[in-house]
C-alpha cells in the first residue's frame, strides 16, 4: 500500500491504496475512538468521530496495514471484479447463461429466454451490467423466497405476518416483534438447505425475539444440525461471486 489518497468530501470519503481496493470513510456521532471494519460486502471501513481530523486517518490505515491486507485476503475483498459468464441460484437449483451485446443502444437491457440472460448496451460496462443483473436477481428473490417461506411456515406450525425481500448488507435476514420477516435476495444464491435454515431460524424469532436457549432449542426441534448450518452461514458470504 504505497500509494494512497483521499476522494469526495470528507464525510464520506474514500482511501485508494496500491492493491486497488477502495477503503470507505464514515464519520460517525457515537464513535468515541478511530477503528477499522472489515465486511465482505461493505469492505474495508475507516470510522472517524465527528470531530476528528481526518489528517490521523492515513497514520492510522499504515499503523494497522498488516491486518487491513490479511482481512483483504480473508474475506476476498482483492478478488477481481469481472462480470458473470454463468449463474446459479442454487435454492431452486436452476442455472443461467449470461451473454452480452455490445450495439449503438443508448440504454441497457436484459432479456432471458431458455435460461440465458442476454444483456445489451452500447458497451460492456461493469457498473451497468451489474446493476441489471442486480435487478434481475432481486425478482427472481421475490418471485420464489416468499413461496419458500410460506412452505416452510406451514411444516413448521410458525406463522408470520408478512414478507419483504431487501438487499441487505449484513443480514440474511430478520424478525420484527410482529411477525414481520425481512430475507436478503442473496438467499436464492445459497444452497436450499442453507436458505431453508435461515427461513426457519427467523420463523423461531417469531416465537422467540432473542438467542435464548428457549430459542435454539425452538430452531433444533425443526433444524437437528444447525450448529453445521450457522458455521456454513458465516463461511458463505465469502463464496457468493465477485460480482454481486
Amino acid at each position: 500500500m504505497d500509494s494512497k489518497r483521499i476522494i469526495t468530501n470528507p464525510d464520506q470519503a474514500s482511501l485508494d491504496f496500491s492493491r486497488a481496493h477502495e477503503y470507505r470513510v464514515r464519520r460517525s456521532n457515537r464513535a468515541k475512538r478511530m477503528r477499522i471494519n472489515a465486511h465482505p460486502d461493505t469492505g474495508i471501513e475507516v470510522v472517524v468521530p465527528k470531530r476528528m481530523s481526518l489528517k490521523h486517518v492515513q497514520p492510522f490505515i499504515q499503523q494497522h496495514q498488516e491486518w487491513i491486507n490479511n482481512q483483504v485476503t480473508k474475506l476476498g475483498l482483492d478478488r477481481p471484479l469481472e462480470l458473470p459468464e454463468n449463474i446459479q441460484l442454487r435454492m431452486i437449483n436452476e442455472h443461467w447463461q449470461v451473454h452480452y451485446e455490445s450495439g449503438n443502444r443508448r440504454q441497457y437491457r436484459l432479456k432471458q429466454h431458455n435460461n440465458t440472460l442476454t444483456i445489451a448496451g452500447p458497451d460492456r460496462d461493469i457498473d451497468n451490467c451489474r446493476g441489471k443483473l442486480h435487478q434481475w436477481l432481486r425478482q427472481q428473490a421475490r418471485q420464489h423466497l416468499p413461496e419458500r417461506l410460506n412452505q416452510l411456515s406451514q411444516q413448521t406450525g410458525l406463522s408470520y405476518n408478512k414478507v419483504s425481500i431487501r438487499t441487505q448488507r449484513t443480514r440474511w435476514g430478520s424478525c420484527s416483534s410482529i411477525g414481520n420477516i425481512n430475507l436478503n435476495d442473496r438467499l436464492i444464491l445459497l444452497p436450499a438447505e442453507l436458505a431453508n435454515y435461515v427461513m426457519i431460524h427467523e420463523l423461531c424469532h417469531t416465537r422467540h425475539m432473542n438467542h435464548s436457549a428457549r430459542f435454539w432449542q425452538l430452531v433444533k426441534s425443526h433444524v437437528p444440525d444447525y450448529r453445521t448450518h450457522e458455521k456454513q452461514l458465516r463461511e458463505s458470504r465469502q463464496q457468493l461471486p465477485a460480482w454481486i
